[in-house]
């Protein structure tokens, strides 16, 4: 992103605009992280977004009108972050990339992140125990309590990410920055307010799972990138198996018979006695350079 008198030029154009989302692009997991951790010590030091923010939200949400449709459609909408659900369909989108790219690399990231994810989530609501929305009790450590951080937040985060990195993969594009935010903004916005108006969780519960959903994917592809040299030296979907490949057979993992090395070193004695004799000399071409 230009610093300086550079970017006061810049300034409210389209090229200082371009600047300004690759420099976000970049930092964006940082950032991400940051936030993350500020809501997790602002829960465990009491601060005011879990001990204001948060309450006042929930007394809000409740005295809103909670009949007709509208309770009808929030619950259906409570659905797209249930993991029964939501897991299928990015494992169907991961199976139509691999499809298209030749490679399983797609479904094992997957895979691994939803089970990382999960295992994450879970730790942190059996350890911090803080109490249900729903019981209108913020605390911490209350008997039952599984509110932070949410998990339908996390699953609805995770699979719009999914989503929008898995379409990119299996069309061989690059998607634009601000579609993959929409992308994933939307379902994760979608999730918070339903949430909250069923009650079913305070506001940074579902904050801090919608970071630690994409933050998860984040790493997952990481992982994935730096785990891929060594992914693609397996075979590619379609591709027999090497051992089927003659010519593309590792010579060293070929069992040589136990007598091998004597005839090779005996083969290589002979050649060079041959190469010292005379009339090996006389047929080299003229002005060749003597062994």
């Amino acid at each position: 992103m230009p610093l300086g008198p550079r970017a006061a030029l810049l300034r409210g154009t389209g090229e200082h605009r371009e600047a300004a989302a690759a420099w976000l692009a970049v930092r964006w997991p940082l950032l991400a992280g940051v936030a993350l951790l500020g809501v997790l010590l602002d829960l465990l030091l009491g601060g005011p977004l879990t001990t204001v923010v948060d309450v006042r939200l929930h007394a809000w949400m409740a005295a809103l009108p909670h009949t007709g449709p509208d309770l009808v459609l929030a619950h259906v909408l409570d659905h797209t972050g249930q993991r029964w659900l939501v897991t299928p369909v990015v494992i169907a989108a991961a199976l139509w990339a691999c499809r298209r790219r030749g490679s399983w690399s797609s479904l094992w990231l997957v895979l691994g992140t939803i089970l990382a994810m999960n295992v994450v989530i879970a730790v942190a609501k059996f350890s911090l125990a803080r109490g249900l929305a729903i019981s209108g009790d913020p605390q911490l450590f209350v008997p039952g309590g599984q509110a932070f951080p949410s998990g339908h937040g996390a699953n609805a985060a995770s699979a719009a990410a999914f989503v929008v990195l898995l379409v990119a993969r299996a069309r061989g594009t690059r998607i634009r920055r601000s579609t993959a935010l929409v992308g994933v903004l939307v379902p994760s916005a979608v999730m918070t307010v339903v949430s909250l108006y069923l009650g079913f969780h305070w506001f940074s519960d579902l904050v801090a799972g919608a970071l630690l959903g994409v933050l998860v994917v984040r790493a997952g592809v990481a992982v994935e990138g730096w785990l891929g040299p060594r992914l693609r030296r397996r075979p590619r979907i379609g591709v027999p198996p090497l051992h089927s490949v003659r010519s593309q057979q590792d010579p060293f993992e070929v069992d040589l018979p136990e007598d091998a090395p004597a005839r090779l070193a005996s083969a290589r004695a002979a050649d060079t006695a041959r190469a010292g004799a005379p009339d090996a000399q006389l047929r080299r071409r003229p002005g060749a350079a003597a062994a």
